[in-house]
């Protein structure tokens, strides 16, 4: 069975819910109030629609992440891992797009060479870096649509956030939770999305895409 096939079958068996983000600068805090609530579901069972409605969606979120697990062992203190892990889901005419056209490889491509020259695009790039907002309808530009380009943006760096960057007490979770990696390490605090923005930086001021990917490797 490919892999379209499988993701296919994913959202048809996902329970399907709305979720609004209140107040954009408490994003993480409303996400992790919310989400662990479903935290013992199986893995990838609930999509919540974070952009959009269900009847029109454009972004949703799958959860719980393949890397959120309880951990053995009954004496200790923190019994979560990467609890807030989650797969983020574009759609298109109500559809989920199973291509690989958002993989970081590809965004990039596709900024490099229909989007790194138009200014208002970059403006809106830097909203979502620095706010996690779109705070006005981006320019139509050749390649992936803009707006939905920006918000899977958004929501790639938001879970980086989470698996990356933030400790439970940053993000208010009412559970404490550790990061870990494969082998049950704690994983190091990485640059996340500070990476991602700084190889679109590099590829706005005219640095060529390939060098771009050996300066900066994304994963």
């Amino acid at each position: 069975m490919g892999l379209s096939k499988i993701r296919q079958i994913l959202i048809f068996m996902s329970e399907i819910k709305e979720l609004k983000i209140k107040d954009a600068n408490r994003i993480y805090q409303e996400l992790s109030n919310f989400l662990v609530n479903f935290k013992e579901k199986p893995t990838g069972s609930m999509l919540f629609i974070v952009e959009g409605t269900k009847d029109n969606p454009v972004i949703g979120i799958r959860y719980p992440g393949k890397k959120v697990k309880q951990r053995e062992g009954q004496r200790l203190q923190v019994k979560w891992a990467n609890l807030f892990d989650f797969e983020v889901v574009p759609f298109k005419n109500q559809k989920e797009i199973t291509t690989n056209q958002f993989t970081f490889s590809e965004m990039l491509k596709d900024f490099d060479e229909h989007k790194k020259d138009n200014t208002e695009f970059w403006q809106a790039v830097g909203d979502i870096y620095y706010e996690n907002k779109l705070k006005k309808e981006p320019p139509k530009l050749a390649g992936i649509e803009s707006e939905l380009y920006l918000l899977v943006l958004k929501w790639i760096w938001v879970q980086e956030d989470f698996n990356y960057k933030y400790s439970f007490e940053d993000v208010g979770s009412p559970i404490r939770y550790r990061l870990e990696n494969r082998t049950g390490t704690t994983t190091q605090k990485g640059a996340g999305r500070t990476k991602f923005f700084a190889a679109l930086f590099l590829i706005k001021h005219g640095f060529d895409l390939g060098i771009v990917k050996k300066i900066i490797p994304l994963y």
